[in-house]
């Protein structure tokens, strides 16, 4: 019998080897690289950037940038990956598409959602024409087998399981960005019964597809409301910072996902001092917290990033000013002689 009629995929041990080897020699070769993101720190946390073949939940409030975060990386996808061929399937079920393509240029001419909607003034017949001219590049990249397509309509996870395999054939069975905004949509089917089964259920669609085919999957997910209780607003406390208990369903994405961050924009919940280290936090401040890194670097724990509304863009800067840059500090109940310690604790932990 051979390896692939025997039951339940079983498989020797010798041959995941042989196929590991191949993986490793391609990879040393440059036959196949990661997918590089706008942020350096981003890409170092993980694989040089992101793995073919992972998948990276991204939680948030509203307000925090994450759909900003997720169109950036697909902006800037084919520039900053010159040499590599890959086609972007989107599963856009939070907005409309007159609101997206919206958003789309804003980002492309940098200017703000309000001005290109002509809110206070009509917009400038120049800016009308470097989006014609965007328009005219996508059409260019179409014709040259480089397909982006969008699916509004919310489906089941059966259903896009058909569409990811369907675009990936007609594509060429080139590597795919998959991404899919928000979870919360997806489609209830009938062996579904909840939202948590929903997600369960794409979560392991998913973990199985991307073992299958060369995808990326970047998954928005929204957080719970318990993290805007008042004692986690509470300005330098460990509180502020997310864990894994606030992502909704945050279980099955913990479990499927190779890459799992949360963003947070402390000015919008009036916190002025962030978190143990009680870091300055200004309106367009966001902190990427990375909760789950699978096969990256796990010393890492948060990215620092400055939104800018404006261009539809966020970028990477330093550490902010720390109040306290040695973490918070209390008495110890163990010696109970007035010694202290520093009980700063990595970024998910509860203390």
């Amino acid at each position: 019998m051979s390896t692939e009629q025997k039951r339940f995929g079983r498989k020797s041990y010798v041959s995941v080897l042989r196929k590991g080897l191949k993986y490793i020699e391609k990879r040393r070769n440059g036959d196949i690289k990661s997918l590089r993101t706008p942020w350096p720190g981003f890409n170092s946390a993980g694989i040089a950037g992101l793995e073919w073949g992972s998948m990276l939940t991204i939680g948030a409030r509203p307000g925090a940038g994450k759909t900003m975060l997720v169109s950036q990386i697909l902006r800037e996808a084919h520039r900053l990956n010159p040499d590599q061929q890959f086609n972007i399937l989107e599963f856009q079920f939070e907005m409309g598409d007159e609101q997206y393509a919206a958003r789309q240029f804003a980002g492309e001419v940098a200017q703000d959602y309000g001005v290109v909607l002509s809110t206070d003034k009509q917009l400038d017949e120049f800016i009308i024409e470097k989006m014609k001219q965007y328009i005219a590049e996508c059409e260019y990249m179409e014709k040259q087998g480089i397909k982006r397509d969008l699916i509004s309509e919310s489906i089941t996870s059966a259903e896009m399981e058909e569409v990811i395999k369907e675009v990936y054939v007609e594509g060429g069975s080139k590597p795919l960005i998959v991404t899919i905004d928000h979870s919360w949509l997806i489609k209830k089917s009938g062996a579904d019964k909840d939202k948590f089964d929903v997600l369960y259920n794409t979560t392991e669609m998913l973990m199985k597809l991307k073992n299958k085919i060369p995808i990326i999957v970047l998954m928005i997910t929204q957080l719970n409301r318990s993290i805007d209780e008042a004692a986690r607003k509470v300005s330098g406390s460990i509180a502020n910072y997310p864990t894994s208990s606030d992502i909704f369903g945050g279980d099955a994405l913990m479990q499927g996902s190779d890459m799992v961050v949360v963003l947070s924009r402390p000015w919008k919940s009036d916190i002025k001092s962030y978190g143990p280290y009680a870091y300055e936090a200004k309106e367009d401040d966001v902190f990427l917290h990375l909760l789950k890194v699978r096969n990256g670097d796990e010393k890492k724990s948060i990215i620092f990033l400055k939104m800018f509304g404006k261009q539809q863009r966020m970028a990477e800067v330093p550490e902010p000013t720390a109040a306290r840059p040695n973490g918070f500090v209390r008495f110890t109940e163990r010696t109970g002689n007035g010694n202290q310690r520093n009980i700063s604790a990595p970024i998910g932990d509860e203390l």
